[in-house]
């Protein structure tokens, strides 16, 4: 087999490193995505229990229980867990039920 000449060394070495590239670019991209969605669960949560408080028509203790999971889910994400972290946001808000918007009245 011949030697390679420096072109094709270098042309080899710029492919495997746009490679490299190209797949920490997708990583980085799931992450920022990931913390983008636990950010907007998370306004998405605060709400939710701010309009469940201002409407006092759910239990303070169930109030009080969203707040400490809605803690788990932001040490979650924060941790890089993202799935776990929506996970538990998506349980809050399936424990809360949306209230209807205000807007509607």
């Amino acid at each position: 087999m011949p030697p390679l000449s420096n072109r094709m060394k270098c042309s080899a070495l710029l492919l495997g490193f746009s490679i490299t590239l190209i797949g920490f670019h997708g990583a980085l991209a799931q992450a920022v995505s990931g913390q983008r969605l636990c950010a907007a669960r998370d306004v998405e949560v605060l709400i939710l229990i701010e309009d469940h408080g201002a409407a006092n028509d759910v239990a303070p203790e169930k109030l009080y229980k969203a707040v400490l999971a809605q803690l788990d889910a932001q040490a979650a994400c924060s941790d890089g867990r993202m799935t776990e972290g929506i996970a538990l946001y998506d349980e809050i808000i399936r424990s809360l039920r949306p209230m209807l918007s205000r807007s509607t009245r």
